[in-house]
């Protein structure tokens, strides 16, 4: 696990993540984190593929992907190398 160390946070924000966390029942600490998890998922550079997290939005929980897999299967012709 990595950890991280934020400078320079006014008092007044600390405050309010705190009284946050609190209202929730968790930590400063368990906020910070899920806020930071749920901004990192929200950013997906272009570099990387979305068919992972694109496959998963469109199948709902419990339903069984393989025919949506075989469905989406594009074939390609053999290539000779």
């Amino acid at each position: 696990m990595a950890s991280i160390t934020i400078r320079n946070l006014s008092t007044e924000t600390k405050e309010r993540l705190r009284a946050r966390a609190e209202r929730h029942g968790s930590s400063l600490e368990a906020l910070a984190r899920s806020i930071l998890d749920q901004a990192a998922q929200d950013f997906i550079p272009a570099s990387l593929p979305r068919f992972p997290r694109d496959l998963i939005a469109m199948v709902e929980p419990g339903e069984e992907i393989e025919p949506l897999l075989r469905q989406l299967d594009d074939r390609q012709e053999a290539v000779d190398l």
